[in-house]
């Protein structure tokens, strides 16, 4: 048993003395492949290394700095790696690593033109079998300095792979910054592409969960998506769906099911969003939106330039969303086809959201009871039927061209039409306060005198030809006040003696 014993101690005396000599190798064959590698000032805090019963090595503080930029923020920085490899693995050629484990790990991507670009460098004779870095930040830095970084906080990260210059497989969990959530991911990656890292292959899909739109002022709901993505990094073309069960506006309305289909294409160097287009469904009502989105551009007030259309869906969905009453004050159906920008600021969404489009509202009646009896009752006057109360029978049509600003509504061409009568207008509508100022003209089928009863029907007879003219038997100036809920008609009757139509002072 002393034999036994001294000849182990003497073992453990020659493999302490053999690691305490291969580490200062170690650690200096690390420092020159890195450095040779990637053309940088490579720095290396302790080594620690031991041979038996596997391979072994821990170190601390690895940074690695493009050569000659010793005060710049450094590529890669590693507070501590482990590193474990069967012995003939390690001492095979390539070398197989089992497991890297990285902790603190943060990567710098330099812009383009600040990356060493040297094909002769050599490729690490090395194959990773499992790589696993929780806690990682993943930074590609811009080329314009005024420019924010694009920015990956990888809560966990696995990558993995079966040999070299193969794609590695990859499951990872991101906290998206805005709006916050967890975006789970696996697919594949790789081979990296040295001479250009965006052209570097990536596939795989997500699920992003619980993020809160909030952020972004003048929305609010939840949103989950889930999709799947390939291509390059550069280039990645993304197919998904988003999910807000209750979608609302801060100024008011109600939150409404809102879903999406998409297809885009992201640049994930550095977070540029083209859509082409989105399908969404607002409540029950379809419509499309195309564009291109800057990165950040919500958060980091950018201009947002946007397309959007709708064929025949209901106007009381987008009414119930922009206006806080129990009900919207009109149904019916809606077509439109704007362009949408939101210049950059820091007030709400919605009060610096701009529009310019056209728009058709099909078969609208008017919720509140005493607005859609007026409209009725115009029709019915307008036909030459002033008995005729009925109200239900009456639906109008608008038609027009549309500008938003500063929350009001310009409409500085608007038809609007009912049985027997005929109404261009041109005016402004306020979205938040419903206050509605419009001057127009109206065209009615009947006469003065067809448009009332009894003595006034006589009365009125040698006064049609003052208002009869274009084939229409009444053309009336006409001025439109009051809000929404409650709106004015006047006759501007010294204008149409005047044969000219209402004009703004």
């Amino acid at each position: 048993m002393w034999i036994a014993g001294g000849v182990l101690a003497g073992l453990g005396t020659t493999v302490a003395i053999i690691i305490a000599r291969f580490e200062p190798v170690a650690r200096n064959y690390v420092i020159s492949a890195l450095s040779r590698r990637y053309k940088s000032d490579v720095e290396l805090g302790s080594l620690r290394i031991s041979l038996f019963p596997v391979v072994r090595a821990t170190g601390d503080n690895l940074t690695l700095r493009l050569a000659g930029h010793r005060d710049a923020q450094p590529m890669i920085a590693i507070r501590r790696f482990t590193i474990e490899a069967r012995f003939i693995g390690f001492f095979s050629y390539p070398k197989r690593i089992r497991k890297v484990t990285l902790e603190g790990l943060q990567l710098h991507i330099p812009p383009k033109e600040e990356r060493p670009n040297d094909r002769s460098a050599p490729v690490l004779p090395f194959v990773l079998e499992e790589v696993i870095a929780d806690g990682t930040t993943l930074a590609t830095l811009p080329s314009d300095p005024a420019k924010q970084p694009l920015v990956f906080d990888i809560r966990h990260l696995t990558l993995r792979t079966v040999g070299q210059g193969l794609p590695m497989t990859f499951q990872a969990e991101l906290n998206n910054a805005k709006p916050p959530g967890l975006i789970h991911s696996e697919g594949q990656f790789g081979p990296w592409n040295q001479d250009e890292p965006g052209g570097t292959p990536v596939t795989g899909k997500y699920t992003f969960s619980n993020a809160d739109l909030s952020v972004f002022k003048g929305i609010k709901g939840i949103l989950a998506s889930t999709g799947d993505y390939h291509g390059q990094l550069n280039r990645i073309e993304v197919h998904g769906a988003t999910d807000v069960p209750e979608f609302s506006l801060t100024l008011g309305g109600r939150p409404l099911h809102l879903r999406t289909d998409f297809d885009a294409t992201v640049d994930g160097t550095n977070g540029d969003t083209k859509l082409h287009p989105v399908h969404a469904v607002l409540g029950n009502s379809a419509f499309e939106v195309s564009g291109s989105i800057e990165r950040n551009a919500l958060e980091m007030h950018k201009e947002i330039n946007l397309k959007a259309r709708s064929r025949g869906t209901s106007l009381g969905d987008f009414l119930r969303l922009a206006i806080n009453s129990p009900q919207p004050p009109m149904k019916g159906a809606i077509a439109f086809d704007t362009r949408v920008k939101i210049p950059a600021g820091q007030t709400p969404v919605i009060e610096r959201m701009q529009l310019d489009g056209t728009f058709t509202l099909d078969k609208v009646q008017f919720t509140t009871a005493s607005v859609q009896q007026k409209i009725a009752s115009l029709s019915h006057h307008a036909q030459g039927e002033p008995k005729d109360t009925d109200t239900n029978d009456v639906k109008a049509q608008f038609a027009g061209r549309f500008s938003l600003r500063n929350g009001v509504l310009a409409l500085p061409q608007l038809k609007f039409e009912v049985p027997g009568a005929e109404v261009n207008l041109d005016g402004k509508y306020t979205i938040q306060s419903g206050a509605i100022d419009f001057l127009g003209t109206a065209r009615l089928d009947a006469t003065v005198s067809q448009m009332t009863t009894g003595i006034k029907h006589v009365l009125l007879k040698p006064v049609d030809p003052l208002f009869r003219r274009d084939g229409a038997g009444t053309v009336l100036p006409i001025k439109i006040g009051g809000t929404r809920g409650s709106p004015s008609f006047k006759l501007e009757l010294g204008q149409a003696l005047k044969r000219s139509g209402p004009k703004r002072d």
